[in-house]
């Protein structure tokens, strides 16, 4: 009698899948539209957001020291938070509103300044910011009007987590 290998007919091993990567939809922006309140109004960024770019603008110290001989060493001192929106200009949306109001976009001083939310799952981190570079883009007459704000962060930020 003939021996069969039944192994050749068995169900082949599962194989893993991959580990998925974050999804830039998952961390949502709000922005503070009542900055002088005793509370904070939040207003999501999502409906008019199409691309969130983040630097930490990192102030570096770099010095060389006798003792090594020539090489550098570097210290992080210092950094400023920055977030860089684009997206579409959305009119009737509220956070939209806001960064376009006459007050904000022509204003100087105070009238840039709020507080923006970033949260992802749980986790939050809110911090006082200075709105710059308000810029919609306008253009050919047949595209959608284009919104660019940096968003510059004041100080370092509150990192927390959502009670909820």
């Amino acid at each position: 009698m003939k021996k069969l290998n039944l192994q050749l007919f068995a169900e082949p091993a599962l194989p893993k899948n991959p580990i998925t990567p974050e999804i830039n939809y998952e961390t949502e922006a709000f922005i503070n539209t009542a900055p002088d309140g005793d509370s904070a109004t939040w207003e999501s960024l999502a409906n008019l957001t199409t691309n969130m770019a983040q630097a930490l603008n990192e102030v570096l110290q770099q010095l060389t020291y006798y003792a090594d001989k020539g090489w550098g060493s570097t210290e992080v001192t210092g950094a400023q938070l920055t977030l860089t929106l684009t997206g579409s200009v959305k009119p009737g949306d509220a956070a939209c509103d806001y960064i376009l109001s006459d007050e904000v976009m022509f204003g100087l001083g105070a009238a840039r300044k709020t507080h923006l939310k970033l949260q992802k799952g749980t986790k939050i981190i809110i911090w006082p910011v200075t709105l710059a570079n308000i810029t919609p883009a306008y253009g050919d007459a047949n595209t959608i009007n284009s919104l660019t704000v940096t968003i510059h962060g004041n100080g370092r930020p509150a990192i927390g987590a959502d009670a909820a």
